[in-house]
């Protein structure tokens, strides 16, 4: 994915992965998963949230000291049930404390391009 941002060329740090979790997992258990992992590895979560949608998602937002500055992260989650097991398809943006606030919409955009399907679900 290649996204421009409205703020002078910034270009956040995005991040996406899939994971296969075992058994059926819902956006409420995604979200005391990733937030006791975030808490493991030292970054505060400030915010948690189910987004609803299909297939369901959830994010999280956090905030880590780094050398430059408090570093955010936000995590978006979309959880899709295959076969008793759940497909967790994270995207993860970074960016400055500072950055944030001039960025955020562009976030929004970024992080709500990715959607996880699989033969023979809804690809609307």
């Amino acid at each position: 994915m290649r996204h421009r941002v409205a703020t002078r060329g910034f270009t956040p740090q995005v991040l996406v992965t899939l994971d296969k979790w075992p058994g059926t997992v819902d956006a409420a258990q995604a979200i005391e998963i990733v937030r006791a992992q975030l808490r493991q590895s030292g970054a505060r979560v400030l915010a948690a949230e189910e987004l609803g949608g299909e297939p369901p998602q959830a994010e999280l937002r956090s905030e880590v000291k780094d050398g430059k500055g408090p570093v955010r992260g936000r995590y978006r989650l979309q959880l899709l049930h295959v076969a008793g097991d759940t497909l967790v398809l994270t995207s993860i943006a970074t960016c400055l404390r500072t950055q944030e606030p001039a960025i955020a919409a562009d976030l929004d955009r970024i992080l709500g391009s990715a959607k996880l399907v699989t033969p023979g679900s809804d690809r609307a």
